[in-house]
């Protein structure tokens, strides 16, 4: 693969009550769709995938973003599946962006648009094989321009610039810690101030958090380090060094760099 060459990234879909294997056939399905990136045969890691449970519902982008916990919390294509079916999203964000709708206000044909603005979603992904380095692209002035247009159905018109890190991928791939770089990332504030490496602890189980009867597929755990970041102002970027083995200093030569950068 040429060095800075675009990947495709796949859209959300619905996994309520598929088994736990059709699911990672989706995954692997995906992994192996840029099999010049993978230098043996892929396998979803136990420690990330071992928990997911059969047949269980998952959180969806509309229950999420929309409706909240309870039994409308498994509607519209399962959440997880934005980094489930992009592997090499390695780290992506993800911003607080739940529960700003006036539930009232949302009809049939929101439900049904697959462009409805639940949250940012990364407009370009591409690849440095060679420096070992990584990009996502996220437009979030047109994702503030498209709730501004929709106002009327929105409970807070203030722009929500906060995001945390899900970083499963890299995990899934091998790379067990990571740490935002204060000194070349920009306009972006973490919360959490230390300064040392990271371990990724992020999986999927099934967990009670949606209060859907039986409970639902998600991603756990909360993870304070990486979960409370702030854009201060656009542009701005996260710059993500990623290590396979716990490095002895933040400062220590990454594995894997990955960019985050937002307009």
């Amino acid at each position: 693969m040429p060095d800075g060459s675009a990947l495709t990234l796949n859209r959300t879909q619905h996994f309520n009550y598929l088994s736990r294997e059709d699911v990672l056939k989706q995954r692997i399905n995906a992994v192996m769709s840029v099999n010049s990136l993978v230098n043996s045969p892929y396998t979803p890691t136990s420690a990330v995938f071992d928990e997911m449970v059969d047949g269980k519902p998952w959180w969806g982008m509309a229950g999420q973003y929309i409706w909240g916990e309870g039994q409308r919390s498994i509607e519209g294509p399962s959440e997880e599946s934005r980094f489930i079916l992009n592997p090499y999203l390695l780290v992506a964000a993800n911003p607080w962006t739940a529960k700003i709708w006036n539930q009232e206000q949302i009809t049939e044909d929101d439900l049904n648009n697959l462009d409805f603005p639940y949250t940012w979603t990364p407009q370009e992904l591409r690849y440095w094989p060679r420096k070992r380095m990584a990009q996502a692209i996220y437009d979030v002035t047109a994702f503030n321009g498209k709730l501004k247009s929709m106002n009327n159905k929105l409970e807070s018109t203030d722009q929500n610039m906060r995001f945390g890190l899900v970083a499963y991928n890299a995990r899934d791939f091998g790379y067990g810690f990571l740490f935002l770089s204060p000194q070349y990332s920009m306009n972006v504030e973490n919360a959490f101030k230390g300064n040392y490496p990271i371990e990724i602890k992020q999986y999927i189980h099934a967990g009670d958090s949606s209060k859907y009867p039986g409970g639902c597929n998600n991603m756990s755990p909360a993870m304070d380090e990486i979960d409370k970041l702030t854009i201060k102002q656009l542009p701005a970027r996260a710059v993500v060094y990623l290590w396979k083995t716990r490095p002895p200093l933040a400062t220590a030569p990454a594995d894997f760099t990955f960019v985050l950068d937002f307009k």
